[in-house]
Parts: C-alpha cells; sequence; structure tokens
C-alpha cells in the first residue's frame, strides 16, 4: 500500500515536470526537463511493477541523453535514431507482461522519432502521438499522475505549439 502512495506521488511529481517541459523555449531545455520527469516515471513504474514501462523510461533516460548532445560529433550521426529504436522495442519486450504493454512502445516509438527531431514544434507536434499511448496506458494501471499527465501534455503541446507558432513551423531553421 505505501508503495503504491509513493509511486502516485512520484508520478506526480513527474507530470508536473514533464508538463512543464513543453513549455521550455529550445530542444536542450524540454530535454533536461523531460529527463527530469522519466526518472521520477521510472521510480513510480518500479513501485507499481509496471516492468515494460521501466524498461522503456531507462531508454528514455539514454535517449534524452544522446539526443541532447546531438551537436556533439559522437552524438551526431544518424545511427542513434535506429538504435534508441531498437532498444525501444528491445526494452518494451524485455518489460512485457500483458497487451496493454505494446500500446506504450507504440508511443515511445513516436516519442523517439519526435526527441530526435530539431526543430522543437516538430518535436511536440509528433509528441502528439506518444501520450494518448500513454494515456491508454497510464489508465491500465492505473497511475492518476500518468493518466493526468498525458491528458495535461496533450494541452501543454497545443499551448506550445501555440506560443512558438511560426508561419511553416514545420519547415527548417
Amino acid at each position: 500500500m505505501i508503495e503504491e502512495i509513493i509511486g502516485q506521488i512520484f508520478s506526480i511529481i513527474a507530470m508536473a515536470l514533464t508538463v512543464l517541459s513543453f513549455q521550455m523555449k529550445t530542444k536542450k531545455q524540454i530535454l533536461v526537463v523531460q529527463t527530469a520527469g522519466s526518472a521520477f516515471f521510472l521510480a513510480s513504474y518500479i513501485l507499481f511493477e509496471s516492468w515494460a514501462a521501466v524498461c522503456l523510461n531507462v531508454v528514455f533516460l539514454i535517449r534524452n541523453t544522446v539526443f541532447y548532445f546531438k551537436d556533439k560529433k559522437w552524438a551526431s550521426h544518424g545511427i542513434w535514431l535506429y538504435l534508441i529504436l531498437a532498444l525501444v522495442i528491445a526494452a518494451g519486450a524485455l518489460g512485457f507482461n500483458t497487451y496493454w504493454d505494446i500500446v506504450p512502445i507504440i508511443g515511445s516509438i513516436f516519442g523517439t522519432v519526435a526527441a530526435y527531431m530539431k526543430r522543437e514544434n516538430m518535436f511536440r507536434l509528433l509528441k502528439l502521438g506518444d501520450s494518448p499511448c500513454w494515456l491508454i496506458y497510464n489508465l491500465s494501471i492505473p497511475s492518476i499522475g500518468g493518466s493526468v499527465c498525458e491528458i495535461v501534455n496533450i494541452a501543454s503541446i497545443l499551448i506550445g505549439l501555440i506560443r512558438y507558432r511560426k508561419a511553416g513551423f514545420l519547415a527548417e531553421k
């Protein structure tokens, strides 16, 4: 019982960080705040014993770190996208327990491609494919913070897209 309460608290902290991330202006700022959110979600999913989500959040910590340093030579190669997508699928398979575990794997594919994007608004747009999948999964656990997070994330993403809109925001900088 106490583990579930602590897990819910961690998921609410993760929710606040993740929602806040979509209001950051630069991609690096978004990734830093999302990494902190992933760390709290990781802790909450451990307490919920949701192993697919645990494995996926470990990959998110790696993914966000690599993509944060995308401007460095070691992280700039396009192969990283494919390696991390492979890690997402492997992590989901490793933690697979029920058919519900397929849903966050699909969302994580969207989230990984989004995190790879150079443009912040393209990142936000692709995250709209990620959040509904995690919402469904979090409702199945149930994770209060995770479920509310994804509902609010969708709103935060849309607000971020509006706040930082530019004519032709999908075009290269």
